[in-house]
């Protein structure tokens, strides 16, 4: 019997990458006897993709996958209260903004799920703000001990108990097992992200290198893995005009090629992984792939190579055209950012433990949000002055984007009309 038999867990989750995270965790969950389902929430404009869909159900088949508009999730909040655990798959701001919508649901009740949280992917932008986001719920799966270490810090120096979170690894490597022989005439992938880099010279840079790279290896299928088709959405800014120049590339060099196929079926016949920073770089490295983070563009925060510096992955085009395969990594990095042997087994206990003295709703009655939002002063001043939506971490800034709407009008307006820059100094006070 397993030490979850007879409890019940559920799982919110938006985009794809919160989706499968949020279906890893259920997956085990339901192995250690639990019943499981998960509710993927689609935002306006932003519908999953039936492919989307099918790669999350496919790391579960067994788990009931409901599908929901984010404006229905106050509906559903009475059922979410009923379940022993419930895990937020969404992204820091919607994290706080559920919480504190769940939070009105349970105020009458003696009993409330036990909240988890967890990572799609690495932490190399808004690291501590993502956390502190997530710092209300009950049990916080970290990557590795870098992210545990930061979180405890900021703990501390804020006099919070950081008890919550514990190092389980990124969730969608717990099931990868490194590869044991590379596959003839293995291929070379380039997995691209979102909005990394985010200028339009350096991507068209990338492009041009990789076409070098396959004109090098005329043997070896150099391949561009796209982050989503062009009919796709994502919690990212995209940008498909990289996949469009690959295509143009590939006329003149026919081993250069784009696959939409699920990141894991590529590694797996993969000799090479090449990326600026996407998480497939953990996936590869997981499964003993020969990975290289693209260095060409400087290494710093705004590309987020700078999370792997330690990784001795990072390589520029040139090295990689002469020597992509040879396997180039700190075999001890991985386990100290995202790849944790058992961490699945870390996270069943974890809740487990946690289910067994279940969280009392009167534990946080007395204050909106938990104390790693702010002071009690301050939220009580910021529910006073701008609501509820002061307190989520995109407060501030929708009070700012809302002073500026004039502005960013006329600023529209002068593209079109010449002359009204006049107007503009002139509504600004200059």
């Amino acid at each position: 019997m397993g030490s979850l038999q007879g409890r019940q867990v559920a799982a919110l989750a938006c985009f794809d990458s919160f989706g499968k995270t949020a279906m890893n965790l259920l997956r085990v969950a339901r192995k250690e006897g639990a019943s499981t389902s998960l509710h993927l929430l689609e935002l306006p404009g932003r519908k999953l993709s039936r492919r989307q869909v099918l790669e999350i159900r496919r790391i579960d088949p067994r788990t009931a996958i409901k599908q929901h508009e984010w404006g229905q999730l106050r509906e559903l909040r009475t059922d979410l209260v009923q379940v022993d655990a419930l895990v937020l798959g969404l992204d820091g701001r919607r994290t706080r903004e559920t919480q504190l919508l769940l939070q009105s649901a349970w105020i009458d009740q003696l009993r409330r799920p036990v909240l988890i949280s967890a990572y799609p992917g690495i932490l190399f932008r808004h690291q501590l703000e993502g956390m502190m986001d997530r710092s209300g719920v009950d049990l916080l799966c970290l990557n590795g001990e870098t992210d545990a270490q930061l979180y405890r810090h900021a703990c501390s120096a804020l006099g919070l108990d950081s008890g919550n979170a514990v190092v389980t690894g990124l969730p969608i490597l717990w099931s990868i097992e490194p590869r044991l022989q590379v596959p003839d005439a293995a291929s070379i992938v380039f997995f691209e992200q979102p909005s990394v880099p985010d200028n339009p010279i350096q991507r068209k840079y990338i492009c041009r290198r990789l076409a070098d790279l396959a004109q090098a290896w005329p043997s070896h299928p150099v391949i561009f893995k796209p982050r989503t088709s062009k009919v796709e959405a994502t919690l990212h800014r995209q940008h498909g005009e990289m996949a469009s120049r690959i295509e143009k590339l590939s006329r003149r060099v026919p081993n250069l090629q784009i696959s939409y196929k699920p990141s894991l079926t590529l590694l797996k016949k993969c000799g090479c992984a090449i990326t600026v920073s996407s998480t497939a770089a953990m996936e590869a490295m997981a499964l003993s792939v020969s990975t290289r983070i693209v260095s060409d563009l400087g290494v710093n925060e705004t590309l987020g190579n700078h999370y792997f510096l330690e990784s001795a992955a990072i390589a520029d085009f040139d090295s990689i055209i002469r020597d992509p395969f040879s396997l180039r990594l700190d075999q001890a990095w991985p386990e100290r950012h995202g790849h944790i042997p058992g961490g699945d087994q870390v996270f069943i206990a974890a809740l487990a433990s946690r289910l067994n003295n279940p969280p009392q709703s009167s534990e946080s009655a007395d204050r909106e949000g938990p104390p790693g939002w702010g002071s009690n002063s301050w939220q009580t001043y910021a529910l006073a002055k701008g609501g509820k939506k002061m307190l989520s971490s995109a407060g501030a800034r929708s009070r700012l984007v809302a002073s500026h709407r004039g502005r960013n009008l006329l600023r529209r307006a002068r593209q079109r009309v010449v002359g009204l820059w006049g107007l503009e100094r002139l509504f600004k006070g200059r």
